[in-house]
């Protein structure tokens, strides 16, 4: 499993992308508040308001895989690295519990007409961090190389026996 959240078996680290789909969903979650608190394209604001609850919980699940990937990573890095790795781990663990509390507050207000300002400032604060998180990320996993593993047999093949005749 470690493998496979470091991105051996993949081929290259899942680490960067996950932080970069993140700022994406993490940008679209303003952009609906946005649009829901400037009345923009619709009379009813309320399906906004539940665009972005749930453009939330998906940056929190997205996150959420980020996250581990970084405590993952954070195993595996040099030493000179670590400093930066112990930043991208606590902006990635940050950003998750921003979002996590903004999904939670927007939703309470599924019926408003547009988010209160508490979960729209946190889902501003967490894409900040996401911004941070995504450049720590790209810098410290990216280039990464590692040896080629060896693959084993799942079992031994032996030649058939050809029957006596």
């Amino acid at each position: 499993m470690k493998e496979f959240l470091e991105g051996r078996r993949l081929g290259f680290a899942p680490r960067s992308p996950l932080s970069f789909v993140a700022i994406g969903l993490g940008l679209a979650v303003t952009l609906v508040d946005f649009m829901a608190w400037f009345g923009w394209g619709a009379r009813d604001t309320s399906t906004f308001v539940v665009a972005a609850q749930w453009l939330a919980v998906t940056t929190f699940v997205v996150i959420c895989f980020a996250a581990i990937t970084a405590v993952v990573e954070y195993g595996d890095v040099d030493r000179e690295d670590r400093g930066l790795a112990r930043i991208d781990e606590a902006a990635a663990i940050g950003a998750l519990v921003l979002y996590g509390i903004s999904a939670i507050l927007r939703s309470f207000e599924l019926g408003q007409a547009a988010p209160s300002p508490a979960p729209f400032l946190l889902a501003i604060a967490g894409l900040v961090l996401l911004i941070v998180d995504a450049g720590l990320a790209a810098n410290l996993y990216s280039a990464r190389e590692w040896e080629v593993l060896e693959d084993e047999p799942v079992r031994e093949r032996h030649p058939r026996r050809r029957a006596a005749r």
